[in-house]
């Protein structure tokens, strides 16, 4: 079933730097940092603004060399990661 929910990062919430491949993210709300790598890091860059889990899954097929059935996991796996910290609005 299609994911038609928008969501992005919660502006102000988070402090973010990237380096190379590489985005360190800290969760203002829970003071907790996290490393973000590889394909996060894109999905990273696509939740500063307004996307859904479809159209990341859809990113990901197109940029990466992966099926739709572990891209959708991963995005959802990423996306639960990133709510858990509190940083989707």
């Amino acid at each position: 079933m299609p994911d038609s929910r928008g969501m992005r990062m919660r502006a102000g919430d988070y402090s973010a730097r990237t380096i190379g491949n590489e985005t360190i993210v800290l969760s203002l709300p829970t003071s907790r940092y996290f490393t973000v790598t590889g394909v996060g890091t894109r999905l990273f860059e696509l939740l500063a603004s307004e996307t859904t889990v479809d159209e990341m899954v859809e990113t990901v097929v197109a940029e990466y060399e992966v099926d739709a059935v572990t891209a959708r996991r991963d995005v959802e796996r990423f996306v639960g990661r990133l709510r858990e910290v509190q940083l989707l609005g």
